[in-house]
């Protein structure tokens, strides 16, 4: 891995210059899991209103699949490039309370919707307020603690993703129970709505005043001193190109980790209520309670990953991603082939916990790899890529081999099969590279992770 200080560019920040400050740390994690417990449930909530969702503006699996991931991934991830940017030098506080309003207030403009573009662009618009929090989230937790302890509380703001996705789940199910006995639902400025409208009105107003719980946060940067005078000094392009081996491996295994988390989101609770006939209010607080198993995983792995780290094992971030993701692996496939919902749900519990293991895993690499001045962008660079290849393409691919492949609705369970039975051993294998790379000492002693690694030389003589 390059040395920052030995680009031509400012150097890390010293012991000498960080205070650790608990109390406020740990008082800003706390609120950013709040923003990521509301983010999943404004992003999750269209999950558990598929079918209902089908039946009112008539779509395919595939237009909802486009609905569930596309839609919220194009401007999510176009947007969080100038947004990384932004949080590399401006306040933010100020870009947080911004982006949850922006998102909150679309949520709820998906109740309103009455076409498939209508759809398609509320939830687009979610997309462009969610881009602001992870960038922001790392770049933040980055500065309030210590190397050598930042991927426990990466760990426990990751839980936030498995927590707001039952959170969005077990809430989902108590208003559609809520709204069911309703034959006119009638809400003040929205008027008379369906049942699925009602979910998302409700549920995403209320962001509007979680948003300035931001306020509240613990920003240790001095906006406009050192940071955007050392973001001129070290190049990103310069310091992509320097690290251009182990951050396309880490992007790419760690993009399938979203791939595998959105495949699942998006397509489990159709799978339960098409394939073992539950509904969608007994569907809720079940499966919400197996995507929160992940979550004890996700912070156990940023512990173990902290732990691994202060023994001297510089990769452990990719170590323990990768055997969460192995251990999982059996669980998540079979899952879907269970005779019986109980059976399916108890295994699918069981890979949640190995896999949320593999959540703290992007996070605290780049935390690593970039220097603070940088952190920002390179985030924001992955949440590019993450979006695409996990919310945009995972629940598109599940609908389009549900539709082409087998053109069946019923083999909704099949067609998670196939997707998950070969991204996650691939996502594996990816992992098991990155760590051989991160282990394999550049021969000019450190400035230059790529210039004469045997793996690097290996990949990029063939790209």
């Amino acid at each position: 891995m390059t040395d920052p200080g030995k680009m031509g560019g400012a150097p890390r920040e010293t012991e000498g210059e960080f205070e650790f400050r608990p109390f406020r740390a740990w008082s800003s994690v706390a609120i950013l899991l709040i923003f990521s417990l509301l983010s999943i449930l404004d992003r999750q909530i269209i999950s558990l209103q598929v079918d209902p969702i089908r039946r009112s503006l008539g779509l395919s699996d595939t237009e909802l699949g486009l609905l569930q991931g596309f839609a919220f991934a194009l401007l999510y991830a176009l947007a969080g490039l100038p947004l990384g940017w932004a949080i590399d030098r401006y306040p933010r506080k100020i870009l947080l309370h911004a982006g949850i309003t922006l998102w909150s207030l679309s949520a709820a403009a998906t109740g309103v919707a009455r076409s498939f573009w209508q759809m398609f662009a509320a939830r687009t618009s979610v997309g462009i307020g969610e881009a602001v929090l992870a960038p922001a989230a790392l770049s933040l937790i980055s500065d309030l603690f210590p190397k050598e302890r930042v991927a426990t509380p990466l760990g426990i703001y990751s839980a936030g993703f498995y927590l707001g996705s039952g959170a969005a789940l077990a809430i989902g199910a108590y208003v559609v129970s809520h709204f069911s006995g309703m034959d006119r639902i009638v809400l003040p400025f929205a008027g008379q709505v369906e049942r699925w409208q009602a979910v998302f009105i409700v549920t995403g107003l209320p962001g509007v005043i979680i948003a300035l719980l931001a306020y509240l946060l613990f920003d240790p940067r001095n906006p406009g001193a050192s940071t955007a005078k050392a973001a001129t000094q070290v190049g990103f392009l310069s310091f992509v190109r320097a690290n251009r081996t182990i951050l396309a491996i880490s992007f790419c295994g760690f993009g399938l980790s979203s791939f595998v988390a959105y495949a699942i989101g998006a397509w489990a609770p159709t799978y339960y209520m098409r394939v073992h006939g539950m509904e969608a209010a007994d569907i809720g607080p079940r499966y919400g309670f197996i995507l929160a198993l992940a979550a004890p995983g996700a912070i156990a792995g940023g512990i173990l990953t902290d732990s691994l780290f202060r023994r001297g094992e510089k990769g452990s971030n990719y170590v323990v991603a990768g055997l969460g993701t192995v251990a999982a692996t059996p669980f998540l496939i079979l899952a879907f082939n269970a005779s019986t919902a109980i059976n399916s749900m108890t295994l699918l519990g069981i890979g949640m916990l190995c896999y949320g293991f593999t959540a703290p895993g992007p996070y605290s690499t780049f935390n690593r790899l970039a220097p603070p001045e940088l952190r920002g962008r390179l985030m924001a660079c992955f949440v590019l890529f993450h979006a695409f290849v996990g919310a945009g393409l995972a629940p598109v691919v599940v609908g389009l081999v549900t539709d082409a492949v087998f053109g069946d609705d019923m083999a909704v369970g099949r067609s998670l099969t196939i997707v998950l039975g070969v991204a996650l051993p691939l996502m594996a294998a990816l992992l098991y590279m990155a760590w051989r790379s991160e282990r394999t000492p550049p021969a000019d002693g450190g400035t230059n992770r790529d210039a004469d690694s045997p793996l690097s030389a290996h990949i990029w003589a063939n790209f």
